[in-house]
């Protein structure tokens, strides 16, 4: 069970914005990504993979985060990434799930895939 003492890391919510086609148009998802809100959380390693794409190795983990519910969580979909602040590492959103209580929310994430 989290309580509010675990949540002890800093993760990033980013997703890609709207890009311009270059003749007035807005592409949905082609511009840069951008931090849309900073909030903490747990994370926990869940297991480790290798993958081979183009003859290339590729190690990918996969980890659940644990925040807090909040209003801006509810816009979060599997579009989005997941960055922990402190190491750098980004993680892709696979699957969200709410606790019993509705309290916390805990993502399960990719890292290392492309």
């Amino acid at each position: 069970m989290t309580g509010g003492g675990d949540l002890r890391g800093i993760f990033e919510f980013r997703r890609k914005t709207d890009g311009n086609d270059g003749f007035g148009g807005v592409i949905p998802g082609a511009g840069p990504v951008t931090t849309i809100f900073t909030t903490s959380g747990r994370i926990e390693i869940r297991s480790g993979d290798e993958i081979v794409l183009n003859n290339v190795p590729r190690g990918v983990s996969t980890v659940e985060i644990t925040v807090r519910r909040q209003p801006a969580i509810k816009a979060v979909n599997t579009t989005w990434s997941i960055r922990e602040k402190r190491s750098g590492r980004s993680y892709n959103v696979k699957m969200m799930k709410p606790d019993q209580k509705g309290a916390f929310i805990t993502f399960t994430a990719e890292g290392g895939t492309p």
